[in-house]
């Protein structure tokens, strides 16, 4: 295993746990429209970027999915949501930043989220401060499983793909990090470790402080 120097990470359902409250907004707004979302539905689009999101949708539930509509709605519903503080971080992530800090590790965000929406929540959280570096949905053409985001993450911060591991929560993220030869490592959440995840993670692990005893572990620190 080549050393790792730093660690990308996705946000949604990684950093924070947005992915259920993408999940009870959807539901509710599917419901609005007189359609079912369902979790196994749900899980499938995690983290593959807004227009795959719509296509898929569209294929499953029909092409005459008033999707567009959909979006705003969910998008007003969010932000609410992360104005009023119920988007929280999810366990363990405060503490991994902080490792990762302290022992020189390159960090860096990589997320399929809109500019605007990522600022909101970082600077909600006060932790814009623990990124080297930030890529956005904005910033790239190809969303996940494509690797263009996490290659465009690791040359931002001037790392070697093979020297960079990355911590997601979904499939598409997990297929992208394999594809950009980093070390991908599976985080549950909504999404639990199905046949394509392992095969394509080094592991899966529980939560975020986990995954900082096994970065500890990889790299001969001391964490005790």
């Amino acid at each position: 295993m080549k050393k790792i120097k730093a660690v990308l990470f996705d946000m949604d359902g990684v950093i924070f746990d947005t992915e259920r409250i993408y999940l009870e907004h959807w539901i509710e707004i599917f419901q609005k429209h007189g359609y079912t979302m369902t979790q196994e539905v749900y899980a499938s689009v995690m983290g593959r970027g807004r227009e795959n999101v719509m296509k898929i949708f569209k294929e499953v539930y029909g092409q005459d999915l008033p999707i567009l509509e959909m979006y705003k709605e969910k998008d007003k519903m969010l932000k609410q949501a992360v104005e009023e503080g119920k988007v929280p971080m999810k366990p363990g992530a405060k503490e991994i930043l902080g490792f990762l800090k302290n022992n020189n590790f390159k960090i860096a965000l990589a997320t399929s989220a809109k500019r605007d929406r990522m600022i909101m929540q970082l600077k909600m959280a006060n932790i814009e401060a623990e990124f080297d570096a930030v890529i956005c949905g904005d910033d790239i053409t190809k969303s996940k499983p494509n690797p263009e985001i996490f290659l465009k993450a690791a040359q931002s911060i001037g790392i070697a793909p093979e020297n960079c591991a990355v911590v997601e929560d979904s499939s598409a993220g997990i297929d992208a990090a394999y594809k950009a030869e980093m070390l991908a490592l599976h985080v549950e959440d909504l999404k639990k470790p199905d046949e394509e995840i392992l095969k394509y993670c080094k592991k899966s692990f529980k939560d975020l402080f986990e995954i900082k005893e096994y970065i500890a572990q990889i790299s001969n620190i001391n964490i005790q």
